[in-house]
């Protein structure tokens, strides 16, 4: 990691020039020092250190009124030095600039008082003088830099390496991220700490975690794409610095009187991968203006690397808690099925029936009454149990999940053969939601009432715009299933389903023997 202008919270540049501005401040008899630096990286010139500890800011980005001197030192008037952070600025009524060049961009020394001119500022243009400070401050620079990379780094091994423990070892997920929010603000030695997750989808984000944060309203948050310092890193797929957050003109829609009434000023935001999926949004902060620098940024981004194990963890223990509450449902949806289900489909099957073989008109027209309230109970329960078994989620299913999810049924002894012909496509969730109900049935009447010996399920995906379904067994054929007017409610159930989406179901004898139930439906269908 390039260490060019101190960061993590790191001062070693700040230290390893502040003798040599201290002692070109006393050489002068000057009352006023400073650093700046300009690197060709980042851009524009900035405050490296300050001998006046209220002037500026550390690595704070500012303007001059007049041209630097870049090669031979020079003495100035007048020079205004402003904060593109903040309304303030000052000016130096005399001062002496000795300007540097390194392989990483150009900096220069300003000492100098605010009223009277300095003592004697040609004793700089000495040669040996000159040369002298080029040299020192070259080496201190270098040595600086290496010394703060070396620390960094250590500093972000031992972060990634408490992550890694924490994300094996950790007894909960709040624990594992709860060490991810420490090492990010020990390594950045910020104030503050805190992490958005999604909730209810990839647009929305909320505060998940937080460490150091005090208001509720704050913790609250929800955060869109674009919205705030976590929206835009988000949108741009990268660190977001703010030294200023309610003056950051970049942030749209930002919550500014939440993150005020915080307390936090300046924060840096990042995303967090898992794959190439934003799995969250890692912040720190502070409640003080702080200027953070691309050496911050880098490293925030690094340790955003290491903190996606913890998030690993996250998802996959919430994948695991959903497959555990999605295999409960499933199982209890199936127990339905096999009983009361079956049971309005024998209620309503017995009282058609009946109603046909009455010779009291009465009589009739009540058991017609019964088979109809039996299927309007069994479309809504074969509603409630597609709800049940599969929570609403937004694209497609693959052409093998149907096969999957229809032969998920409970095994009731009879040899089931399963067949995708075609490429493994993405089919609409409502067209594989009809199918599977389709299949389902097609499979359950086979099993329980055909006294078939085998039976065989097969999805078909090489039609251009639709997929098909066939469920073919070797039991005996129902006459009445194929007709759809008389055929009985489970059928035409699974009929209106079908049609609903502009497909086609049809009952027919299989070839020797047996039954095939044939569906089609368009791949992605227009509703009416």
């Amino acid at each position: 990691m390039d260490y060019l202008v101190d960061g993590g919270g790191l001062q070693a540049i700040d230290a390893a020039l502040r003798p040599i501005l201290d002692e070109i401040q006393e050489l002068l008899a000057a009352d006023v020092a400073l650093v700046v630096y300009e690197a060709r990286r980042t851009g524009p010139p900035h405050v490296v250190l300050s001998g006046t500890a209220d002037w500026f800011l550390p690595n704070e980005p500012v303007v001059v009124n007049q041209p630097l001197p870049r090669h031979e030192p020079a003495s100035l008037v007048e020079l205004e030095i402003r904060s593109k952070l903040r309304r303030h600025a000052a000016r130096l009524g005399a001062c002496v600039v000795v300007p540097w060049r390194d392989a990483f961009g150009t900096g220069a020394v300003i000492v100098g008082t605010a009223g009277a001119p300095v003592r004697d500022p040609a004793s700089l243009a000495d040669d040996a003088l000159r040369k002298h400070y080029r040299t020192t401050i070259a080496r201190a620079l270098r040595e600086a830099r290496h010394s703060g990379a070396v620390q960094l780094n250590r500093e972000l091994r031992g972060a990634a390496k408490l992550v890694a423990e924490a994300a094996v070892d950790g007894p909960n997920v709040p624990a594992v991220l709860s060490a991810v929010l420490t090492s990010a603000r020990d390594l950045l030695r910020s104030e503050v700490a805190y992490l958005a997750v999604p909730d209810g989808g990839a647009g929305t984000f909320v505060f998940d975690q937080v460490l150091g944060i005090r208001t509720p309203a704050f913790r609250s948050l929800r955060v869109q794409l674009g919205q705030g310092l976590g929206g835009l890193a988000r949108e741009l797929g990268k660190p977001i610095r703010s030294a200023n957050y309610a003056a950051d003109a970049r942030l749209q829609a930002a919550p500014v009187s939440e993150t005020r009434d915080e307390g936090i000023i300046s924060a840096m935001a990042v995303p967090v991968l898992v794959g190439r999926e934003i799995a969250a949004v890692l912040y720190v902060g502070d409640r003080r203006m702080r200027a953070f620098t691309h050496v911050d940024e880098d490293l925030l981004e690094e340790f955003a690397g290491h903190a996606s194990l913890g998030l690993r963890r996250r998802l996959s223990e919430g994948h695991r808690a959903e497959a555990v509450e999605r295999s409960v449902r499933e199982r209890v949806a199936y127990d339905l099925h096999d009983s009361v289900v079956r049971g309005l489909v024998t209620i309503g099957f017995e009282a058609e029936q009946a109603g046909f073989a009455a010779t009291d008109p009465d009589t009739a027209t009540r058991l017609a009454a019964i088979a109809q309230a039996a299927e309007a109970c069994l479309a809504r329960l074969r509603g409630e149990l597609g709800t049940l078994v599969v929570a609403s989620r937004a694209g497609g299913m693959r052409a093998s999940e149907v096969l999957e999810r229809i032969d998920g049924l409970p095994d009731r002894g009879v040899p089931r053969s399963l067949e995708l012909e075609g490429d493994d496509v993405d089919v609409a969730r409502g067209v594989a939601e009809a199918l599977v109900r389709v299949g389902q049935e097609a499979v359950a009447n086979a099993e329980q009432h055909s006294g078939c010996e085998r039976l065989a399920v097969r999805v078909v995906t090489d039609t251009a715009g639709v997929v098909s379904l066939q469920v073919t067994d070797d039991g005996t054929f129902d006459e009445a299933a194929r007709r759809p007017a008389t055929g009985h409610f489970g059928m035409r159930a699974m009929r209106s389903a079908v049609e609903e989406l502009g497909g086609t179901v049809a009952v027919l004898p299989a070839a020797g023997r047996g039954t095939v139930v044939h569906a089609t439906i368009p791949v992605w269908p227009v509703r009416p």
